[in-house]
């Protein structure tokens, strides 16, 4: 049964508690079942908790949110699609689902949501973008490639604060303390980052992990 519509200005002056008892009725009923939408109602229920507590809450996505002085604001909205103060967020990721975000009262945004679960993947996590990856090696001496962030080419969209590059050891191998891996100074970008290899252990490094911290 939908929820009756809130007429205003009832009881108006000069009527009877006849003429309009169903619309103050329905006023009355309305806003007590608006209220117990993602809601403890006023009766305690569902169960038994405290009237006005949460159940659960559904957020309508926004197309446009602006800062508001003070006050922090949490809201959903599709990355790409949403605007916050003027400028459309990064569309990360970039499969239309709603994601969440925070908007502090000093114009801080972070997103909140949004992953990609693979072996070369990335996760948002409290407004931190975690991105990392499997590099397979060719084994050759000074060995030396760019890797795009992520297999969607999912980029950075302000800063890269911390990359990581780890040798894995092929099992029973014995590698020589001469195999250095690392990350080439100054390639670090939004987009990519390149690394050198240099390999002397008879093919005993056959690849390396990645892992990039950014927002």
């Amino acid at each position: 049964m939908p929820i009756p519509t809130y007429t205003p200005g009832y009881p108006p002056d000069g009527s009877s508690l006849g003429q309009t008892k169903s619309t103050i009725r329905n006023n009355l009923d309305g806003t007590f079942q608006t209220l117990a939408v993602d809601h403890i109602n006023n009766n305690g229920q569902p169960g038994t908790q405290p009237a006005g507590y949460h159940t659960i809450i559904h957020q309508v996505p926004q197309v446009s949110v602006a800062t508001v002085s003070g006050y922090n604001q949490v809201f959903s909205g599709v990355p790409g699609t949403l605007i916050v103060n003027g400028v459309t967020t990064p569309a990360i990721p970039s499969n239309g689902d709603t994601q969440l975000y925070s908007l502090t009262g000093a114009g801080g945004l972070s997103q909140l949501t949004g992953y990609n679960a693979a072996q070369n993947g990335y996760m948002w996590v409290g407004g931190l973008l975690l991105q990392w990856g499997r590099k397979t090696l060719t084994g050759s001496q000074g060995e030396r490639a760019t890797i795009l962030f992520n297999t969607a080419n999912v980029n950075f969209p302000n800063n890269v604060f911390n990359m990581q590059a780890t040798l894995i050891c092929k099992a029973g191998g014995t590698g020589s303390s001469d195999n250095t891996l690392s990350i080439v100074n100054g390639s670090i970008s939004n987009t990519s980052f390149q690394y050198q290899y240099n390999g002397n252990g008879g093919g005993n490094y056959p690849a390396f992990f990645w892992l990039a911290i950014g927002n």
